[in-house]
């Protein structure tokens, strides 16, 4: 079994390695953590019976891959041992902006580095996750790496230039999601609705109809005619949203992600 290594031990850092315990590709003494001065390392270690690191050497001593996965903002401040540190090995970073270009740059002696962009919903193993490498992962890599995502959700790899979109559209989107939850169970409420019964009946409401969705060979387009009656209720509902330009602001919602996270890889 590969062992494996964590820069951090965050949330998205713990659902990896919870993921890999359950799908059984690695066993709590392979997974080793190290984290800031705070105490999430300890916590994931209580948890799930992982190793935690008291430096930098203890942790990548025995590893075959080492995965960043600390805050972005942290990047800069890594200890300056982890460049000689990883030598040989496999490279994973989760940090969102930083470009393959600048972690190759770091772990100059890694023999790749990868990079992916998870999503939150990867906590309850329902994310996505985009992912490219410097070079083409070799067959043994590729497990390694697939093993540390897949507890996450699915996996696509994607060139890295597409890195800035994935992360407006899956990366920031569960954000979006959510504040457009809130304010439809807000509206509900306002029509009269307790807080308990909006809540009840509008995430039901989208859970159903995104399964209606994924079970359908239907587009969303194609879906949402048939629930659309010539001046029914729904069409009233649509022609606000048509009114207020409502695919226009989605998309200034997604290209304003985008644009910032090209700043932040900047």
């Amino acid at each position: 079994m590969p062992k494996i290594a964590f820069i951090g031990a965050g949330r998205m850092a713990s659902a990896m390695v919870k993921g890999l315990i359950r799908s059984q590709a690695c066993q709590p003494q392979d997974i080793t953590v190290i984290s800031g001065a705070d105490s999430t390392a300890s916590d994931l270690a209580r948890a799930t019976g992982v190793r935690v690191a008291a430096s930098p050497e203890e942790l990548c001593a025995q590893a075959n891959a080492v995965v960043l996965a600390c805050k972005p903002q942290q990047f800069l401040q890594l200890d300056q041992r982890y460049p000689a540190l990883t030598q040989g090995k496999c490279v994973l970073s989760i940090l969102a902006g930083t470009r393959i270009a600048t972690l190759s740059q770091f772990f100059s002696s890694a023999r790749n580095v990868a990079r992916a962009m998870p999503n939150t919903p990867g906590a309850v193993g329902q994310g996505i996750t985009a992912l490219c490498s410097a070079s083409p992962l070799v067959k043994a890599d590729q497990a390694m790496v697939s093993a540390i995502l897949s507890g996450l959700g699915e996996i696509v790899e994607l060139p890295e230039s597409m890195f800035d979109a994935v992360t407006a559209v899956s990366g920031s989107g569960p954000g979006f999601f959510f504040e457009f939850v809130a304010a439809y169970e807000a509206a509900a409420v306002s029509l009269g609705f307790s807080p308990a019964q909006a809540q009840r009946l509008v995430r039901q409401t989208f859970a159903g109809s995104l399964s209606l969705l994924q079970s359908s060979s239907e587009t969303p387009d194609e879906l949402r005619n048939q629930v659309t009656s010539p001046g029914g209720t729904t069409k009233a509902g649509l022609d606000v949203m048509s009114s207020q330009q409502f695919r226009k602001l989605i998309l200034n919602t997604l290209q304003a992600a985008k644009n910032r996270s090209e700043e932040l890889g900047k």
